[in-house]
C-alpha cells in the first residue's frame, strides 16, 4: 500500500456539516475573536491568519480589487476548512488512543529535510504541527485507507480510460561533434574549427573518427553517441535544427552559448503508449490514491456530521 505525504490528508476539500448543540467553549480575548468551535476547542482570527499568511499575501501581489476580495475571502475557507479538519482529527485520532512517538516525529523531521523543507526543532509551533499531522495521517490510515482494495479489473478501466498518461513523447538518436567556448577560447577560432571539421565530413570523413579526434565533449570518446533524447531535453537551437531532419542527415554548425555543434540524425522514434505490465503498478497507485481522495471526503463529511462544528467566519 503507497505510503501518504504529510501533506495529503490535508488536501482535500469537504463541506462543513451541519451544525449541532451548543457546547461550552473558552472564551476569546476581544483582540483575537473566534472564527470556529470544533467540539470544545476553538480556532481563533491570528490562527487562521497565520494558517493562511503567505497565500494571502501572494494574492495581493497578483490581484486587485473586487477579484482580490473574492480569492481572500476563498484563502480565508480554505485555510479553516483546513484547520477544522486537522483538529477534527487530532481529536478523534485521541478519543481512539491514537499516539506518535518522538522518534517517530525525528524520523519525520529528516524526511522533510530530504526534501527541501527547514523544519525548525526550537519552534513548539511547528513541531505541534508536525506532531498532529503524524497523528491525523495514521487516524486515516486507520479509518480509511486500510479498507480500500484496488482490484485488477479497476486498474485495467483506468488504463485504457486514461492512455494519455502513458504516452511516451518521440525520440530521436543523435551524435555530435561539439567544439566547445572555454574560457580562454575566441568565438571567432570556435566558429571556424567547427567550419573544417564540417568540411572534412562533406568530402566523406567518418563522423565517428572525427568526433573521437575533435568533439570536447565526453560523448567524443564513444565516435559522438548522445543516444536517445526526448524533445525539450536539448538545447533549442539544436532541437530546431533537427526537428524534420531525417535520419542519415548531418546539420551544419550551431551556435549555442557553450559552443558549436555537428548534429547528425541517426534515428527515430514515435511517440507510442508505455504496456499496460510496465505501468501496471504505477496505475495501481494512481487508482488507490484516487479512491482514498474519495474515501476520505465521505469519511470527513460524516465526521464533522457527528461532531459539533460551529463557523464564526
Amino acid at each position: 500500500m503507497p505510503a501518504p505525504t504529510l501533506q495529503t490528508a490535508f488536501a482535500i476539500l469537504a463541506l462543513v456539516g451541519g451544525l449541532l448543540g451548543a457546547l461550552p467553549v473558552l472564551a476569546a480575548s476581544l483582540h483575537d475573536r473566534i472564527v470556529a468551535v470544533v467540539n470544545t476547542e476553538v480556532i481563533t482570527l491570528s490562527e487562521l491568519e497565520e494558517e493562511v499568511g503567505a497565500a494571502k499575501a501572494q494574492a495581493r501581489q497578483r490581484f486587485s480589487g473586487a477579484e482580490l476580495a473574492q480569492r481572500l475571502r476563498q484563502i480565508d475557507y480554505m485555510g479553516l476548512n483546513r484547520m477544522i479538519e486537522r483538529k477534527l482529527q487530532v481529536q478523534i485520532a485521541k478519543r481512539r488512543g491514537i499516539k506518535v512517538t518522538e522518534e517517530e516525529v525525528k524520523d519525520a523531521i529528516v524526511r522533510l529535510r530530504r526534501l527541501g523543507e527547514t523544519p525548525d526543532e526550537n519552534d513548539p509551533k511547528e513541531m505541534a504541527m508536525i506532531r498532529d499531522q503524524l497523528t491525523a495521517l495514521r487516524l486515516i490510515n486507520q479509518q480509511v485507507r486500510s479498507f480500500l482494495l484496488v482490484s485488477d479489473e479497476e486498474i485495467i478501466r483506468f488504463y485504457q480510460q486514461h492512455q494519455d498518461r502513458f504516452m511516451l513523447p518521440p525520440e530521436v538518436r543523435i551524435s555530435q561533434i561539439l567544439i566547445a567556448l572555454g574560457p580562454g577560447s575566441e568565438l571567432l577560432a570556435v566558429r571556424e574549427k567547427a567550419q573544417e571539421v564540417y568540411a572534412l565530413l562533406k568530402k566523406g570523413e567518418r563522423f565517428e573518427e572525427l568526433a573521437a579526434k575533435y568533439s570536447d565533449g565526453p560523448e567524443g570518446r564513444r565516435g559522438g553517441n548522445l543516444g536517445y533524447i526526448r524533445q525539450g531535453d536539448i538545447l533549442p537551437q539544436i532541437q530546431k535544427a533537427i526537428e524534420q531532419a531525417p535520419p542519415g542527415s548531418v546539420t551544419e554548425p550551431i551556435a549555442s552559448p557553450i559552443g558549436m555543434h555537428i548534429i547528425r540524425v541517426d534515428d527515430r522514434k514515435p511517440s507510442e503508449f508505455r504496456p499496460f505490465e510496465e505501468v501496471k503498478e504505477d496505475v495501481r497507485n494512481m487508482v488507490f490514491q484516487l479512491k482514498s481522495e474519495e474515501a476520505y471526503i465521505a469519511w470527513i463529511k460524516d465526521q464533522k456530521d457527528k461532531n459539533y462544528i460551529e463557523i464564526r467566519l
